[in-house]
C-alpha cells in the first residue's frame, strides 16, 4: 500500500502536472490548480483523462484517480481557496493534507499571494512542498526570499539539500539547474 493512497493532495500552479498525476497514480485524492486560464484549465482535466486511460490499460488500481480534479485557483483569493476546497469534497470543510507548488517562486513578487492559499489549503499537521529552481528573471536573493517570508508567517521550514542538475540549455548558468 503507497503512503499517498487516500491521502489528500493539491498541486498549485500545476502547469503540466506531472506531481499531481503522480499522485494520482499512487492512490491520492487530487485537486490540480492552476491560474484561471480556459486553455490551463483544459490542458490538465485532459491529462486527468489521459492519465486515467494509461491506468487503466496499465492496470493500476483506480482509488479515487476518476474523482481528480482541474480547478482554476488564483492564489491570495477567497474565492479561488473556497472552490479548490470544494472540488476535493462538497462541504469544503476538509484542508489537504500534502501540497506541492513546484517551481512557483521565481515570480517573487506574488509570494505573499502564494503563502496565503497556502496557509489556506494545508492541514493543521499538513505537508507542503515547494521545490523550485532560480530562473534568472529576477535576483536570487528575492527568490530565496520566500524562505524567510514563510518563516515570519509561522511555517515550519525545513531547507532540503540542494541538488545540482544540468542546466535545461546549453550556455545556461549552473544555478538554472539546482533544485
Amino acid at each position: 500500500q503507497h503512503p499517498l493512497l487516500g491521502r489528500s493532495f493539491v498541486e498549485l500552479g500545476a502547469g503540466a502536472g506531472v506531481p499531481s498525476w503522480t499522485a494520482m497514480r499512487c492512490g491520492a485524492r487530487v485537486v490540480s490548480t492552476d491560474i484561471a486560464s480556459p486553455n490551463r484549465i483544459r490542458c490538465m482535466a485532459e491529462s486527468i483523462e489521459k492519465n486515467i486511460q494509461l491506468m487503466k490499460l496499465d492496470g493500476v488500481p483506480m482509488h479515487y484517480a476518476e474523482k481528480t480534479k482541474a480547478c482554476p485557483n488564483t492564489w491570495g483569493t477567497t474565492d479561488g481557496v473556497e472552490d479548490v476546497k470544494l472540488a476535493l469534497n462538497r462541504n469544503g470543510e476538509e484542508k489537504f493534507q500534502i501540497l506541492v507548488a513546484a517551481d512557483c517562486c521565481y515570480m517573487p513578487w506574488l509570494h505573499s499571494e502564494l503563502l496565503d492559499t497556502i496557509d489556506k489549503l494545508l492541514a493543521v499537521n499538513g505537508v507542503a512542498l515547494i521545490p523550485f529552481c532560480l530562473h534568472d528573471n529576477t535576483k536570487d536573493e528575492e527568490v530565496w526570499g520566500i524562505v524567510e517570508m514563510a518563516k515570519q508567517v509561522g511555517f515550519h521550514v525545513e531547507h532540503l539539500e540542494d541538488v545540482q542538475l544540468t542546466p535545461p540549455k546549453t550556455g545556461m548558468d549552473d544555478k538554472q539547474g539546482l533544485v
